[in-house]
Order: structure tokens, then C-alpha cells, then sequence
């Protein structure tokens, strides 16, 4: 392709493809938009931003996992895009992903209460309940739903000939912010924890865990022995496991500067969409990357990214997000304009452009060298690669846009 067409048209066209993806990242304004609702409820919760994170960065990982092994599942053959009569695969992967989503509910819930008790966020035992109640319910609900958009969306992708590694993963991903952030707060309401009278946590709550574990335990004993199934459960649990740690430290590093931010309102409603932005870079290059590796079309080595190609993609993924990142910043503004004035916009431009630059530069190094490493293990990088760096994505993009905002604001 590149030998027939110029370097600028070849750049310009891939571009634009990711930019078009990329696009829906501006829907994490929505989710950001719905998020500052949660800040009415952080005197009645006060680990409501411990956990909002972690629940961010948790499903962003299996919406990882599904877009990438969907992704190339599809480019192979092995999954078809059809709802019915599909491949065994197909079935296999939904019930992988449910599963994950429960064992990632237990995590949230263990990590969240520790560190909030760590942190005196959490100063009651019935609070522990209160918080496996609505994650659990919050994350099972969203999992559910999220899960199926992105098969549908992923299937019209592919036969409408886009490529399912540029486009999928961006736009589920600001779905999946704006559908977990309103659901996490109307389970909030719904739970009411800050009411001794309401017990919903008992009556619903309770039921709500011991079925999806009793969904766990049948789902494990009848595909125990599918080894599609069985190799991505063994493959996505280890690092599942360590990158919600890494969205501990993300929840940790909020929750510490909620109040700091919170000095300049709007970059909660920019948070969403930023750390959204800057995963869907990293999936973009990490997918596009996978799926070459399977296909045999580039080499596990670092001497593959020297080629014009991934220069051209590389800055074209770039040149798009800072494109996203300028909208992102006068959609924002326009949205919310209370006291923000010229210098003020400048400034938040400047915070967005350069917390967007440094992690993608970091992410992406994590990124690749994970894809290089599991692929010479002989592992699947779609198991592994894309849940490391939606949580690294996460916890670097939250921790430079602290430090930024401290030496600008």
C-alpha cells in the first residue's frame, strides 16, 4: 500500500481512520458531564472517587480484551459476524468475558474496601457490604449491556469493511464510560448507603453476589475442558489481577486530589474523555500490532517498528488525538464556561495537549513491549496486552494530569 500510494497520502488516510474512531472519545465529555453528579454524593460516600476509577479503568480492561480477541478473531475466520450459527468460539468468548467480569467484581470490591479502610475512607463493617453491593451490581449490569453493544457494533464494523482494530475499542470505550459512570450513580441512589433505614444492600444487594458467583462456579465446571475458554481465563486472570492494583493506585491517586482538582471544576468533566483518549491510542497501536503478529506480517521485535509503516501510524495516531484533544477542550468549555476566560482555556488546553502526550509516549513503550513479549511466550497479546495498558493508561494519564495541574494551576 504504501509503495503505490505517497507517505502523506498513506498518513492522511490512516489518520483520518483513526480520527474517525477516535471521535467517540468526545462522548467521555458526557460521561465526565454525568460524573460531576457523583460529587454531590461524596459527602454521603466518601470512597465514591476511590471506586469510580477502578470501575473506569476495570471495564475499559475487558472491553480490551473482547475488542482485541473479536478483532481478530474476525480477521481470521474463527468468529463470525453473525448472531446466529456462529462458531464455538463465539460462545466460548461470551461466557469468558462474563466470567472476568465476576471475578473482576470480587476484586473491586476487596480492593476498594481495603484501601478505603487504609485510607479512612471506609469506617464501618457494613460499609464493606455496602460497597461489594453496588459494584457487583454497578459492574454486572454494565458488563452485561457493554458486552453485547460491542459485539453488535463490532460485527457492523467489520461488514461494513472498517477494521474492528482502529474503530472498536474507541467508540465502545466512550460508551462504556457513559454507561458505567450513570449506572454507578444511579445504583448509588438506588442503594442509598448514607440512610440507616434503607437496607437494600441486604435485600438486593446479597442475592445480587450469591447468584453471580453460583454463575461463576457452573460457568467454570462446564467449560473447564474448552481450551479456547479455559486459555483465556488462564491467560486474562494473573494480569486482570495485577492491573486492578494498578487501578487501585489510580482510585488512590483521585480520591488523594479530588478536592485539589476540583479547584477547576471542568477537569472532571475532561477526565473521562481524556483517559479514554489516551487508551484508545494505546489500543489502536496495540491491536493493529497484535493482529500483524498473528497474521506474520511483522516480526516480536522492536527492528519491525523502523519501517515507514508504523512511523506513519505511529504519528498518525498522534496528529489525531491532538486533534480530539483540541475539540475535547472547546466542547468542554463551550458546555461549561463558568469563570474560564482566555488565559484559563489556554492553560487547560495546554494541560490536556501535555498530559496526552507524555502518557501515550509511556503507554505506548509499555504496549508494545508487552505485545512483543507475550507473542515470543507464545501467549495471546489480546489476553494480556490490552487490560496492562487500559489500567497503566489509566493510572499514568490520572498521575501526570495531577502533576501538570499542580505546576500550571
Amino acid at each position: 500500500m504504501i509503495k503505490n500510494r505517497s507517505p502523506f497520502s498513506v498518513f492522511a488516510g490512516f489518520t483520518l481512520a483513526v480520527l474517525g474512531g477516535m471521535i467517540f472519545d468526545l462522548g467521555g465529555l458526557a460521561a465526565g458531564s454525568a460524573a460531576t453528579l457523583l460529587r454531590s454524593l461524596e459527602e454521603s460516600i466518601p470512597w465514591v472517587f476511590l471506586i469510580y476509577p477502578l470501575l473506569l479503568t476495570v471495564r475499559g480492561d475487558i472491553n480490551g480484551i473482547l475488542t482485541g480477541k473479536l478483532g481478530t478473531a474476525l480477521h481470521l475466520g474463527t468468529i463470525k459476524p453473525v448472531w446466529k450459527k456462529n462458531s464455538e468460539s463465539f460462545l466460548h468468548l461470551i461466557i469468558m468475558i462474563l466470567f472476568i467480569s465476576i471475578y473482576d467484581a470480587i476484586l473491586i470490591g476487596s480492593v476498594t474496601s481495603v484501601i478505603g479502610i487504609f485510607l479512612k475512607l471506609v469506617t464501618q463493617p457494613v460499609e464493606v457490604l455496602q460497597i461489594f453491593s453496588i459494584t457487583f451490581t454497578t459492574f454486572i449490569l454494565t458488563a452485561t449491556i457493554s458486552m453485547f453493544i460491542t459485539f453488535a457494533l463490532t460485527f457492523v464494523i467489520f461488514k461494513k469493511n472498517g477494521d474492528p482494530d482502529v474503530y472498536a475499542y474507541p467508540i465502545t470505550s466512550s460508551l462504556n464510560d457513559i454507561l458505567i459512570t450513570i449506572i454507578f450513580f444511579s445504583i448509588c441512589l438506588l442503594y442509598r448507603p448514607w440512610e440507616s433505614f434503607s437496607h437494600l444492600h441486604f435485600y438486593l444487594g446479597i442475592p445480587i453476589i450469591v447468584l453471580v458467583l453460583v454463575f461463576l462456579f457452573i460457568s467454570f465446571i462446564k467449560f473447564r475442558k474448552k481450551s479456547y475458554f479455559m486459555k483465556g481465563i488462564k491467560q486474562s486472570i494473573p494480569v486482570l489481577t495485577i492491573t486492578n492494583l494498578i487501578a487501585a493506585g489510580t482510585g488512590s491517586v483521585l480520591a488523594i486530589f479530588i478536592a485539589d482538582l476540583s479547584a477547576v471544576p471542568i477537569l472532571l468533566v475532561f477526565y473521562p474523555a481524556l483517559i479514554s483518549t489516551v487508551g484508545s491510542q494505546n489500543s489502536i497501536l496495540a491491536n493493529t500490532t497484535t493482529t500483524k503478529l498473528h497474521l506474520g506480517t511483522i516480526k516480536p521485535s522492536f527492528k519491525s517498528l523502523k519501517t515507514k509503516e508504523f512511523s506513519i501510524n505511529f504519528f498518525g495516531i498522534i496528529t489525531a488525538a491532538m486533534i480530539i484533544v483540541t475539540l475535547m477542550s472547546i466542547l468542554g468549555v463551550a458546555l461549561f464556561p463558568q469563570n474560564i476566560n482566555f488565559p484559563i482555556y489556554w492553560t487547560i488546553l495546554g494541560l490536556l495537549i501535555l498530559t496526552n502526550l507524555l502518557s501515550f509516549l509511556i503507554v505506548s513503550f509499555i504496549a508494545l513491549s508487552a505485545s512483543f513479549v507475550t507473542f515470543r511466550l507464545g501467549l495471546d497479546p489480546d489476553n494480556l496486552v490490552n487490560p496492562l495498558l487500559s489500567s497503566s493508561a489509566d493510572l499514568i494519564t490520572t498521575t501526570i494530569l495531577v502533576l501538570i495541574f499542580f505546576l500550571l494551576f
